[in-house]
């Protein structure tokens, strides 16, 4: 008798339970990877996470992922487990561990979760994944070969010198983080699209939708019933950010017209800015369009503010904290700048600045700009004592790692000799601000100068100092690292200190 011919004999109760007993089994089959991930995440500590909502109403409460991040790896060991909602997360501590994943090119895939940047980056380098993020890697590489991107040191002396226009000439205690950021952007405004700081078109750049830009991705985390499109679709935020995004791309486009006009007589003299090059890249490659142009410029505007404005500010607040190494880096830069504000740095001398580097390194260790990062499994790997199969969602917290007491002995301490040319051989897994291995941020160069430059000049200019009762960070996460009340210092014109 076949299974047809039994069917027709069966009852409607034995035909019902056949129908559901081959539901089961698809519906096993469909969601096997998702339960062996559930399984597995059932068997490891973590926060404890509530019924449906997971975790999210911890990551609402910033103050507490910068406590719970500090103490992570002493309460929970290598690896632990959140829950966003209904889907497991592990995170991944030890840089050994780490190394696995991230040096692999079988794990460069972003987290789903990062399909919420869509609306805000674009599909660009940070937030595309397979063909679309190799390829793209792979074409806009060489405009971030270290010849070329020396050539911007004039850019961020230019930047440099209006931020130090800007800041008071007499004694003052400030938050450093607005002055820094506008500076930052200004550099974004002429190294990405070609609008000098001292344009007739400052006006418009202060209009830009780069400025005003605001990412909803948090937000949609810690209010989970948003992760779903179709009822984040209906919804003011959803409303507010396709604006966002719509003025996103029609002052990108507005721009690329323009330097499309510029480019027909810009001299191998003239200063040169991404998008030329990403034009240029168009142009021999038609499979890189005009939208993707726009997602990568979006990706470095808007990806590369707070990123950098955060790391400049932290060093200069903890600098300010930190009298002996503001003195040896003022040196090492009167050594090889000299005290003339108007002079330009050459490459050379921005390449010099080696305690400098080293303080903005430990910056980063401590208030890593970007503090966490999400990617996907994309074969079983072992970690520790567990298997970890394909498809799993992995969380790399760099807060956390940085403060690993067996990597970073007194892990709280701000010491660069950490970064010295006398320190021991690092695990390159250890220190992750700009991640690390095949999928490293790609403008990793370019913000070691860009920040050796501003702050170098700042402390050219200024003597730093704390601010009274304003001496402790209180970080707060954000899709970057912020300090609560901002970041405060007490500056004093190198020309008022005896």
């Amino acid at each position: 008798m076949t299974f047809f011919q039994a069917l027709e004999k069966s009852s409607a109760v034995e035909l019902y339970t056949y129908i559901t007993l081959l539901l089961i089994c698809v519906l096993l089959y469909i969601f096997s990877d998702y339960l062996k991930i559930c399984a597995l995440a059932f068997r490891l500590p973590g926060p404890t996470a509530y019924p449906v909502i997971g975790n999210c109403l911890d990551i609402a409460k910033k103050d507490l992922i910068s406590r719970e991040m500090s103490e992570a790896y002493k309460n929970y060991g290598p690896l632990a487990r959140v829950w966003i909602f209904v889907f497991p997360m592990f995170v991944v501590f030890d840089p050994n561990d780490l190394k696995q994943i991230l040096s692999s090119k079988k794990h460069t895939n972003k987290s789903m979760f990062y399909k919420l940047l869509h609306n805000f980056l674009g599909r660009g380098l940070i937030t595309s994944s397979g063909h679309k993020w190799s390829s793209h890697r792979k074409l806009i590489q060489p405009s971030f070969n270290i010849a070329i991107l020396e050539k911007f040191i004039d850019t961020f002396t230019d930047s440099a010198s209006s931020l130090i226009d800007k800041l008071p000439k007499e004694e003052t205690i400030l938050n450093v983080t607005e002055y820094v950021n506008n500076c930052v952007l200004d550099i974004l405004n002429e190294a990405v699209l070609g609008v000098p700081v001292k344009s007739t078109d400052k006006k418009e750049m202060e209009q830009s939708p780069f400025r005003q830009g605001k990412v909803v991705a948090p937000y949609r985390i810690t209010h989970p019933w948003l992760l779903f499109n179709s009822i984040y679709k209906l919804t003011d935020a959803a409303t507010a950010e396709l604006n966002q995004k719509k003025q996103l791309d029609e002052f990108s486009r507005k721009m690329i017209r323009r330097r499309r006009e510029i480019l027909k007589t810009l001299s191998p003299s003239d200063r040169r800015c991404l998008l030329d090059f990403m034009i240029e890249i168009s142009n021999e490659n038609p499979d890189f369009t005009e939208d993707d142009i726009i997602d990568e410029a979006c990706t470095f505007m808007l990806a590369g503010q707070d990123s950098v404005g955060a790391a400049v500010a932290f060093t200069l607040f903890l600098l300010a904290r930190h009298q002996d190494h503001q003195a040896k880096c003022y040196e090492e830069i009167q050594r090889h700048i000299g005290t003339d504000s108007f002079k330009q740095p050459t490459a050379e001398n921005i390449r010099e600045l080696r305690h400098l580097e080293a303080c903005i390194k430990e910056s980063l260790r401590l208030y890593p700009s970007v503090p966490l990062m999400a990617r996907k499994i994309g074969e079983d790997v072992r970690v520790g004592k567990y298997n970890l199969p394909a498809g799993t969602e992995i969380m790399i917290l760099p807060y956390a790692t940085h403060r690993l007491e067996h990597v970073y002995p007194d892990p709280e301490r701000f010491d660069p000799e950490r970064f010295g040319d006398g320190a021991p051989h690092q695990n390159p897994y250890a220190f992750l601000p700009f991640s690390a291995g095949p999928r490293n941020c790609i403008g990793y160069k370019f913000a070691y100068i860009e920040m050796k430059t501003v702050v170098s000049r700042v402390l050219q200019n200024f003597h730093l100092t704390p601010a009274p009762g304003k001496e402790e960070v209180q970080p707060i996460f954000r899709m970057t690292l912020r300090a609560r009340g901002g970041l405060w210092v007490k500056m004093t014109p190198r020309k008022h200190v005896s």
